[in-house]
């Protein structure tokens, strides 16, 4: 059996990447909403940069990787617990969250009421439980950014972050559980195709291109990340960047291998529970143990460029 707890079945917690590995995994289950895929098949960035100074290789300086995975996801907790116009997204939350759901799932009347009524429930608990507990990751984090935190202060952060995402996976599994038990056969065809579509995508926009327009590719995406919550790069550092993704050993082929590996792994889980007329009770089991293996892949060369992504 798989237990409920998967933290631990990530990488250690002193390699302090568990977060980045959560926020660049996509999770298409047909009711998982502990998504947060915002991000490009590639994220890699080793060498450090220090923006609003010159360029620096000191240690005591994060990583832009490392900087831009912990801020996306903490400053927009605190977009969506104190700003008027993101309160409106969170609450349609739900709603956005359904029809990207359906997409997968194909879902009957009964399906997609009983989704929209269990999403509309695990906001609930999320706002009344869980915001306010990430307000004050917001909080700590406010104190260190107010001065120059080395990577060993910011990952003391990484431990509480962590344990929220678990909590919102745990309290997500007997809804997904459901879910996953009412699929027919040919929602499980749709799924497929729509994995087939997925996978299509990233093959023509990353693994057909050229070592040249890739590199040039990944040099555009993480430049206007970097410029969209620092301003706008100097010449040294855009040729820091530059120079750190030439040596990047990311390889988009292992990306899709990865991708279509988890499609497969969910595609053989949602088919077994099917099969064996699994229980409640197994399903969540069968959910947390793929969310395990998503987070630290069975193959070598998969796990290593996921850890590679994120150190």
């Amino acid at each position: 059996t798989v237990s409920r707890t998967w933290r631990t079945m990530a990488l250690p917690a002193t390699r302090c990447n568990t977060l980045g590995k959560l926020l660049f995994i996509r999770v298409p289950l047909p009711a998982a909403i502990t998504t947060t895929s915002s991000a490009d098949p590639n994220p890699d960035m080793k060498r450090p940069l220090a923006f609003g100074g010159p360029v620096t290789t000191t240690p005591a300086i994060l990583s832009l990787r490392r900087i831009i995975s912990l801020a996306t996801l903490l400053m927009a907790v605190l977009w969506l617990s104190a700003c008027s116009a993101v309160k409106l997204s969170y609450n349609a939350l739900p709603e956005v969250t359904y029809w990207w759901a359906d997409a997968y799932g194909d879902f009957n009347g009964e399906q997609s009421l009983r989704l929209k009524q269990d999403l509309a429930d695990l906001q609930a608990w999320h706002r009344s439980r869980e915001l306010p507990r990430y307000r004050e990751l917001l909080q700590n984090l406010e104190r260190l950014t107010s001065t120059e935190p080395d990577a060993a202060q910011l990952c003391s952060l990484l431990p509480p972050a962590r344990e929220r995402l678990q909590a919102l996976a745990e309290q997500s599994a007997p809804m997904i559980a459901r879910q996953a038990l009412s699929l027919s056969p040919a929602q499980l065809e749709h799924m497929a195709r729509k994995f087939a579509k997925n996978e299509a995508k990233l093959r023509s926009e990353w693994v057909d291109l050229s070592p040249g327009e890739l590199l040039d590719k990944r040099i555009e995406q993480y430049t206007d990340r970097a410029e969209a919550l620092y301003g706008r790069l100097s010449p040294p550092q855009r040729q820091s960047l530059r120079e750190t993704l030439q040596a990047s050993p990311f390889d988009p082929r292992i990306r899709l291998a990865e991708q279509q590996r988890r499609h497969q792994d969910m595609l053989d889980t949602l088919r077994r529970l099917r099969s064996t007329a699994a229980s409640q009770a197994q399903a969540e089991q069968a959910w947390l143990g793929w969310l395990a293996r998503a987070l630290n892949p069975p193959v070598p060369a998969h796990r290593q460029q996921q850890e590679h992504s994120i150190e």
